[in-house]
Protein backbone atom coordinates (compact mmCIF):
# COMPACT_ATOMS: atom_id res chain seq x y z
CA UNK A 1 0.00 0.00 0.00
CA UNK A 2 1.38 3.15 -1.10
CA UNK A 3 1.65 6.03 1.59
CA UNK A 4 0.33 8.89 0.88
CA UNK A 5 2.78 10.92 1.91
CA UNK A 6 4.63 10.07 -1.05
CA UNK A 7 2.46 10.78 -3.38
CA UNK A 8 3.31 14.10 -5.30
CA UNK A 9 0.41 16.54 -5.92
CA UNK A 10 0.17 17.54 -9.60
CA UNK A 11 0.70 21.13 -10.36
CA UNK A 12 -3.31 23.26 -10.99
CA UNK A 13 -3.61 24.69 -14.82
CA UNK A 14 -5.29 28.48 -13.33
CA UNK A 15 -6.20 28.75 -17.73
CA UNK A 16 -7.61 25.25 -17.76
CA UNK A 17 -10.19 24.39 -14.83
CA UNK A 18 -10.45 20.78 -14.44
CA UNK A 19 -7.00 19.83 -15.68
CA UNK A 20 -3.77 19.44 -13.70
CA UNK A 21 -0.16 19.10 -15.05
CA UNK A 22 1.50 15.90 -14.16
CA UNK A 23 4.53 15.77 -12.11
CA UNK A 24 6.10 13.19 -13.75
CA UNK A 25 6.80 14.01 -17.21
CA UNK A 26 9.14 16.74 -18.30
CA UNK A 27 7.72 18.80 -19.93
CA UNK A 28 4.63 18.30 -17.78
CA UNK A 29 2.01 16.72 -19.33
CA UNK A 30 -1.98 17.91 -19.25
CA UNK A 31 -4.41 15.30 -17.01
CA UNK A 32 -7.71 15.97 -17.47
CA UNK A 33 -9.10 15.52 -13.76
CA UNK A 34 -12.79 16.96 -13.97
CA UNK A 35 -15.63 15.66 -11.59
CA UNK A 36 -12.29 14.59 -9.59
CA UNK A 37 -12.23 16.39 -5.66
CA UNK A 38 -9.01 17.72 -4.18
CA UNK A 39 -7.30 15.46 -2.38
CA UNK A 40 -8.05 12.62 -4.81
CA UNK A 41 -5.39 10.15 -5.90
CA UNK A 42 -5.39 9.48 -9.89
CA UNK A 43 -3.04 7.26 -11.96
CA UNK A 44 -0.63 9.21 -14.33
CA UNK A 45 -1.72 8.21 -17.97
CA UNK A 46 1.76 8.37 -19.25
CA UNK A 47 3.91 7.07 -16.44
CA UNK A 48 1.16 4.84 -14.79
CA UNK A 49 2.41 6.48 -11.31
CA UNK A 50 -0.14 7.49 -8.63
CA UNK A 51 -0.30 11.86 -7.71
CA UNK A 52 -2.92 13.74 -6.20
CA UNK A 53 -5.39 16.37 -7.58
CA UNK A 54 -4.01 19.65 -5.72
CA UNK A 55 -7.07 21.80 -3.54
CA UNK A 56 -6.65 24.79 -6.13
CA UNK A 57 -7.78 23.05 -8.65
CA UNK A 58 -11.45 23.77 -9.63
CA UNK A 59 -14.08 20.95 -11.01
CA UNK A 60 -14.21 22.69 -14.34
CA UNK A 61 -17.50 21.19 -15.91
CA UNK A 62 -19.15 18.16 -13.72
CA UNK A 63 -18.61 15.15 -15.60
CA UNK A 64 -17.51 11.41 -14.95
CA UNK A 65 -13.76 11.21 -13.94
CA UNK A 66 -11.73 10.17 -16.96
CA UNK A 67 -8.33 10.33 -18.44
CA UNK A 68 -6.56 12.50 -20.53
CA UNK A 69 -8.47 12.92 -24.18
CA UNK A 70 -5.66 14.91 -25.77
CA UNK A 71 -2.47 16.90 -24.48
CA UNK A 72 -2.25 20.34 -24.76
CA UNK A 73 -2.14 22.04 -28.01
CA UNK A 74 1.56 23.07 -27.99
CA UNK A 75 2.09 19.23 -27.29
CA UNK A 76 0.22 17.94 -30.32
CA UNK A 77 1.71 19.69 -33.57
CA UNK A 78 3.74 16.53 -34.43
CA UNK A 79 1.20 14.80 -35.58
CA UNK A 80 -1.06 15.86 -38.11
CA UNK A 81 -4.70 14.08 -37.90
CA UNK A 82 -6.66 13.93 -41.15
CA UNK A 83 -10.43 14.84 -40.91
CA UNK A 84 -13.26 16.23 -43.02
CA UNK A 85 -13.75 19.86 -42.75
CA UNK A 86 -16.60 19.61 -39.57
CA UNK A 87 -16.09 23.87 -38.22
CA UNK A 88 -18.73 25.23 -36.72
CA UNK A 89 -19.42 27.94 -39.69
CA UNK A 90 -19.90 24.72 -41.92
CA UNK A 91 -22.18 23.04 -39.73
CA UNK A 92 -24.24 26.48 -38.72
CA UNK A 93 -24.80 27.86 -42.68
CA UNK A 94 -28.74 27.64 -43.30
CA UNK A 95 -29.48 25.13 -46.41
CA UNK A 96 -29.62 27.29 -49.51
CA UNK A 97 -33.02 27.18 -51.96
CA UNK A 98 -30.71 26.69 -55.19
CA UNK A 99 -29.51 23.61 -56.03
CA UNK A 100 -25.47 23.05 -55.66
CA UNK A 101 -23.98 20.85 -58.68
CA UNK A 102 -21.38 19.10 -57.78
CA UNK A 103 -17.56 19.24 -59.56
CA UNK A 104 -17.46 16.28 -62.29
CA UNK A 105 -14.15 14.57 -61.91
CA UNK A 106 -12.80 11.82 -63.54
CA UNK A 107 -13.00 8.23 -62.19
CA UNK A 108 -9.56 7.37 -60.96
CA UNK A 109 -7.72 4.97 -62.93
CA UNK A 110 -6.62 2.50 -60.40
CA UNK A 111 -7.81 2.60 -56.66
CA UNK A 112 -5.84 4.46 -53.49
CA UNK A 113 -3.49 2.27 -52.28
CA UNK A 114 -4.52 1.29 -48.72
CA UNK A 115 -2.42 3.44 -46.13
CA UNK A 116 0.28 1.06 -44.34
CA UNK A 117 0.00 1.05 -39.93
CA UNK A 118 2.54 2.38 -37.91
CA UNK A 119 4.41 0.21 -35.77
CA UNK A 120 4.02 0.51 -32.36
CA UNK A 121 6.90 0.44 -29.55
CA UNK A 122 6.59 -1.82 -26.65
CA UNK A 123 7.44 -0.14 -23.60
CA UNK A 124 6.45 3.02 -24.67
CA UNK A 125 1.89 3.51 -25.06
CA UNK A 126 1.42 6.65 -27.24
CA UNK A 127 4.60 6.04 -29.80
CA UNK A 128 4.58 3.83 -32.84
CA UNK A 129 7.46 3.85 -35.64
CA UNK A 130 6.28 5.39 -38.82
CA UNK A 131 6.53 3.47 -41.48
CA UNK A 132 8.42 5.71 -43.46
CA UNK A 133 10.83 7.63 -41.17
CA UNK A 134 13.52 5.88 -39.20
CA UNK A 135 13.21 3.69 -36.35
CA UNK A 136 14.64 6.19 -33.60
CA UNK A 137 12.35 9.07 -35.20
CA UNK A 138 9.41 8.34 -33.37
CA UNK A 139 5.73 9.84 -33.35
CA UNK A 140 3.36 10.93 -30.81
CA UNK A 141 -0.37 9.63 -31.30
CA UNK A 142 -1.10 9.66 -27.64
CA UNK A 143 -4.94 9.94 -27.39
CA UNK A 144 -5.64 9.32 -31.29
CA UNK A 145 -7.84 5.98 -32.16
CA UNK A 146 -7.02 2.66 -33.74
CA UNK A 147 -6.96 3.09 -37.84
CA UNK A 148 -6.89 6.65 -37.97
CA UNK A 149 -5.11 8.86 -40.26
CA UNK A 150 -2.00 10.84 -39.24
CA UNK A 151 0.63 12.36 -41.38
CA UNK A 152 4.02 11.37 -40.46
CA UNK A 153 6.01 14.41 -39.23
CA UNK A 154 9.01 13.78 -40.94
CA UNK A 155 8.31 12.82 -44.06
CA UNK A 156 4.87 13.99 -44.51
CA UNK A 157 2.88 10.81 -45.33
CA UNK A 158 0.00 9.67 -44.43
CA UNK A 159 0.28 6.22 -42.25
CA UNK A 160 -2.66 5.03 -39.70
CA UNK A 161 -2.45 4.86 -36.30
CA UNK A 162 -1.69 0.88 -35.06
CA UNK A 163 -3.66 -0.78 -32.41
CA UNK A 164 -1.42 -0.64 -28.71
Amino acid sequence: MLNSASVPVAHSVPDLPGYVRTPFTNPPRLVDVRGMSAGSKVVCPYTQRPFLVPGSVSSGIASAPSLPQAPEPQERPRTTPVAPDTSVAAMSKPETTTPITPAVTPAPTQAAPELPYGSSISGRPGFVNSPYAAKHQLVDVTGLPVGMEVKCPYTGKLFRVPPQ
